[in-house]
């Protein structure tokens, strides 16, 4: 599981490196207040001339345009500058003159940075590990709590575990949400029945193919295809067959529109609409032959129709060359208008739209 650099918003995170530099001000005073002169001036240069300024660099790393993609070693590392300058405090405070100085800013820095700053869980090991062995590095050198070392020590791992457990359970739950609404989504952009795209995600690719389209001057043909005397058929036959006829369709167009610029969608009921682009004009009519010759391969019964005895579909559609004042309704409305000419026409055929409608297969 990992963190996707396009959910990193360095907007957030200059805001949040801001409010802990300002935390980290903050305690100063209070610090200051319980150290003597000398301590007082290693303090100082911890927090003046150490850790302040890591914060700010970290503040202005933020603004390079690739920041998201080295977010979680930046933050590992920066907080990492911060836990050992605070080793150092204690190191320096010990020896000058055997202060106890708090050790519990390692854990507020190592915290910050994993619920804070939301780091991955794999950073978080990398981060909880270096600062344990450098506080283990500390005590062992050190006897700066005395007797209450390996408790002090104790303490600080189960604080850490306590967090990486907290990150993971965290990370987990909003890698199976993200999972989840990856699912809603998809379910959102597909017909149920047919398993192909419902009108809505037409609607909407269609509209963006076309702009597209506009600016390279491409072609485009939109199919509307509708399955004859389909109500016949659902009434005469049941509609646990008539959706099985409804399915059939929509896995033939798939399999005859299969390139990924093309959209093939089920427009309403047993009508179905594809658009394609970038074809000639003699492509397109060999797809619409395709489309009608299907059904006769199939040759599914239909006693109720009037026209052949079998399943069959009829085909409008309408080949334009894109330009500025191409308009989705317009493209959409000629290939119905062809479609209608087709049921005219006796249906099981298809009509490619014309001016004035004469030329009929």
């Amino acid at each position: 599981m990992g963190t996707d650099p396009r959910m990193v918003d360095a907007k957030r995170i200059r805001l949040l490196s801001v409010i802990g530099a300002v935390l980290l001000s903050s305690f100063i005073a209070v610090d200051l207040s319980v150290l003597t002169d000398p301590l007082q001036e290693i303090y100082l240069t911890s927090r003046l001339l150490m850790q302040l300024p890591v914060c700010f660099v970290f503040f202005l790393l933020t603004f390079l345009p690739g920041y998201p993609k080295i977010h979680q070693e930046t933050v590992c590392t920066v907080v990492l500058a911060l836990v050992f300058s605070n080793y150092w405090v204690i190191v320096q405070c010990w020896e000058l003159e055997q202060f106890v100085f708090p050790y519990e800013g390692t854990l507020v820095y190592s915290l910050f940075a994993l619920f804070v700053f939301r780091i991955r869980f794999s950073t978080a090991l990398v981060l909880c590990a270096i600062s344990l062995v450098g506080f283990a590095i500390l005590l062992f050198n050190y006897p700066v709590y005395g007797d209450l070392n390996s408790i002090n020590f104790g303490f600080v791992i189960c604080s850490m575990f306590v967090g990486l457990i907290g990150v993971y359970q965290i990370e987990s739950g909003l890698s199976k949400l993200r999972t989840a609404n990856g699912k809603l989504f998809e379910l959102s952009q597909i017909d149920q029945l047919t398993n192909i795209y419902n009108r809505g995600t037409y609607e909407t690719r269609f509209s963006d193919q076309l702009e597209f389209n506009k600016r390279t001057g491409n072609t485009m043909c939109v199919f509307i295809v509708d399955l004859d005397s389909f109500k016949k058929y659902n009434d005469g036959y049941g509609h646990v067959q008539g959706d099985k006829i409804i399915q059939l369709q929509a896995e033939m167009l798939s399999k005859t529109f299969r390139r990924t610029t093309d959209i093939v969608a089920r427009y309403g009921g047993e009508e179905f609409v594809v658009v394609t682009t970038n074809n000639t004009e003699q492509e397109c009519e060999q797809l619409a032959q395709q489309i009608i010759a299907q059904w006769e391969t199939q040759h599914i019964p239909h006693n109720n129709s009037d026209e052949t005895g079998h399943v069959t579909c009829s085909v409008g559609y309408h080949f334009e060359r894109v330009d500025s004042r191409s308009r989705k309704e317009k493209i959409v409305e000629k290939a119905d208008l062809a479609l209608y000419q087709a049921k005219a026409n006796g249906r099981n055929c298809f009509v490619r739209y014309q001016e004035d409608m004469i030329d009929v297969s």
